[in-house]
């Protein structure tokens, strides 16, 4: 799985966006939730066997930060599939992260998104997000 993780993310973000998901999973603060469906393929030719293989079409990645106040659910990825876009997915995975966390009862939540994602920014925005600033060359120079 982690593998496929690695490929999406190296399909779906630029370079300089691009986690090191093995590096990010491994550490004690971060969680990983991932999206999938098992597809039965032939194991053989010419033979009824089926193999069971897990197909990833999402996942998000998030982090518990502690401080003196009310802890904060930061999100630091959230990917979904092209071919599984537009039917909820990245909400359901996204609503689901606030769920477990408790958000806004006992953890705030944030993250950071590039202004040149709209779509990512809708789907904050529809689950409560709010714009609270910019940050000038985040991403890179210039944006």
């Amino acid at each position: 799985i982690l593998n496929q993780i690695e490929t999406f993310e190296r399909k779906n973000f630029p370079k300089n966006e691009a986690m090191a998901i093995k590096k990010e999973v491994s550490k004690r603060t971060n969680t990983l939730l991932i999206a999938y469906y098992e597809q039965d393929i032939l194991k053989e030719q010419n033979t009824q066997k089926l193999k069971s293989t897990i197909i990833l079409v999402g996942y998000i990645i998030y982090s518990n930060i502690s401080s003196t106040q009310m802890p904060v659910t930061r999100i630091l990825k959230l990917c979904v599939h092209h071919s599984f876009r537009g039917i909820g997915l990245g909400e359901k995975l996204l609503r689901s992260v606030l769920e477990r966390m408790d958000v806004p009862k006992r953890s705030n939540a944030d993250l950071h998104v590039d202004v040149e994602r709209t779509v990512a920014i809708n789907l904050y925005k529809k689950v409560g997000f709010n714009i609270i600033k910019r940050i000038v060359d985040y991403y890179e120079v210039g944006r």
